[in-house]
């Protein structure tokens, strides 16, 4: 039995048919692949309120505020995404400590970008920027471009410009943006407590205080003592009317001072108008809540008692240093305690 072959003359034409003919095959590729950064932080931060001891160990997504001082822990996450999908994430947190002066108008802050825990995410950098808002310039030291991993620390310079009876108000506003090689950058900003600078205090003539800056959302404490003899009818009357007036006006809740001298005599005159006084040159008509805060001048609501004037006027020479001190202005709210 004899096989046969394909003559090579008939492959030949075969194939350069397939040739002269043009034809093409593609092969489909895959599309490249899409890396990005997505970035949270911690989307509720609670305020808290504390003695000035506390506010230097706030505790995570807190900030920690008193009249000048601010401790801010915020919980932060860097995710790395391929196509969408997780690939690695950086974990750590950003803490603010910022302290104001209430004689100046320049203040700093120092800031951690802490500790990361990283899986899979090497070679994140992170940058920092910082506004203080209208009428307040900022220095910022952070060394840019710093990879997530270790902690690194920050610093920032405040100083304010404000007008002769002026006041201006606003939080610092941070932004942190986060990149790697080859990945589309991400970042958050957030803000700081609200802080507030003034030059409010002045006589006829004279400034009486110099310019300074508080967190007015924080309401201090005005504080006389029993055992003071220059004040202790003074004491002995606002403790027996906060125990009297139900809600305890200045102990459970705040009083808010006020500077209208028109609203201040006529609260003065609304409760101690009646009050028969047997000697005005010794005796003064003490009230309490006191007529300049919004929560006097009601005789439902409040308590009068004839005390000595020395006594009532070195507790009102008290309450306006503590005005001064504290940087009160119109509107502010303030405790009253007695010890």
């Amino acid at each position: 039995m004899r096989i046969s072959t394909p003559k090579k003359a008939a492959i030949g034409t075969a194939l350069g048919t397939l040739l002269l003919t043009g034809t093409s095959v593609t092969v489909a590729q895959a599309a490249p692949a899409a890396y990005s950064i997505t970035v949270t932080r911690t989307s509720a931060v609670k305020t808290v309120y504390a003695s000035t001891a506390a506010a230097a160990s706030c505790r995570l997504n807190t900030i920690t505020i008193t009249r000048t001082s601010m401790c801010m822990d915020v919980g932060a996450r860097v995710d790395l995404l391929k196509n969408g999908k997780p690939v690695g994430s950086a974990t750590f947190d950003v803490k603010h400590n910022m302290t104001l002066k209430t004689n100046k108008l320049k203040w700093a802050e120092s800031f951690t970008v802490g500790k990361a825990t990283l899986v899979n995410a090497g070679d994140v950098r992170v940058n920092v920027s910082v506004s203080g808002g209208k009428g307040v310039k900022t220095g910022l030291k952070f060394p840019q471009g710093s990879t997530l991993g270790p902690a690194h620390k920050g610093t920032v310079g405040y100083a304010a410009s404000v007008g002769k009876k002026k006041q201006i108000a606003s939080p610092a506003s941070y932004r942190f943006s986060f990149t790697k090689p080859g990945y589309t950058p991400g970042g958050f900003t957030y803000n700081s407590a609200k802080y507030r600078c003034d030059d409010a205090f002045w006589g006829p003539t004279k400034r009486t205080k110099n310019p300074g800056c508080v967190f007015p959302s924080f309401s201090p404490v005005f504080t006389l003592s029993l055992s003071d003899a220059q004040v202790k009818q003074s004491a002995n009357h606002i403790l027996d009317a906060q125990n009297k007036i139900a809600g305890h006006p200045g102990a459970s809740t705040p009083l808010h001072r006020i500077t209208s001298q028109k609203t201040i005599d006529a609260h003065r005159k609304a409760m101690c108008a009646k009050v028969h006084n047997p000697d005005p040159k010794k005796y003064d008509c003490d009230e309490y809540p006191f007529a300049a805060s919004k929560e006097g001048g009601d005789p439902s609501r409040g308590s009068t008692r004839i005390i000595s004037a020395s006594d009532n006027r070195s507790a009102g020479a008290r309450l306006g240093g503590f005005y001064k001190s504290q940087r009160v202005l119109n509107g502010d709210g303030y405790y009253v305690r007695i010890k």
